[in-house]
């Protein structure tokens, strides 16, 4: 939630029971020589995995590694078909694969959908665990059809060739797929799902800091 040169502090998702824990508004303190990689910094927003220790002082992160993440878009059917008509299934999949996964719907003002014909998926995670999790999600019986999404910022990082050699049914959509939170342009991956578990490891790591 913060970040300050060589510190931060994290807000843990989950309850933690330690007396501790009424200080500094209940968020956990983290420096750079506790990351891995070592002296590097967490950016705001971001998910992590930590350690947790007290050291006489309050509680700190040890062993904090920053979770990777992909977007993703469903189409409504097959989203409440997989998850659940309100994604009461999605806890499922995050402790199958050891992902966290949000979900996001567009409104209108008035509260009312917003009538887009798909839902937004984040998945963060560690690389292995995101890949079987969107498999998982896009799948079915020996296939896989991935509608990612790539941060127009992050374009420039993309090496498609190097996707369609994993996978020979991965496009780039060139017109923008989607403007809010972030303008992103649609990557098509379908193959086997073992093509698409490849490809989608090949992406995370052009494009995931």
């Amino acid at each position: 939630v913060d970040w300050k040169g060589q510190y931060g502090w994290i807000e843990p998702q989950c309850f933690v029971d330690h007396p501790e824990m009424n200080k500094h508004q209940g968020h956990i303190f983290a420096h750079s020589e506790d990351l891995l990689p070592r002296w590097t910094k967490l950016t705001v927003g971001s998910l992590v995995e930590f350690h947790l220790y007290f050291d006489g002082q309050g509680l700190g992160a040890e062993e904090c590694v920053a979770r990777k993440v992909l977007r993703l878009t469903l189409p409504w059917e097959l989203a409440q078909s997989a998850f659940g008509e309100n994604g009461e299934n999605l806890p499922e999949l995050e402790v199958r694969h050891q992902v966290s996964v949000r979900a996001y719907q567009w409104k209108l003002m008035d509260g009312s959908p917003g009538g887009l014909p798909f839902v937004l998926l984040e998945v963060w995670g560690r690389p292995q665990a995101i890949v079987r999790a969107v498999v998982e999600a896009t799948g079915k019986d020996l296939h896989a059809s991935a509608s990612m999404l790539v941060p127009e910022s992050r374009l420039w990082k993309l090496d498609v060739d190097e996707l369609r050699q994993r996978c020979r049914g991965t496009q780039l959509q060139h017109e923008v797929a989607l403007t809010d939170p972030m303008r992103c342009h649609a990557l098509e991956i379908t193959g086997t799902r073992e093509e698409v578990g490849a490809a989608l490891q090949a992406l995370i790591a052009q494009v995931c800091d």
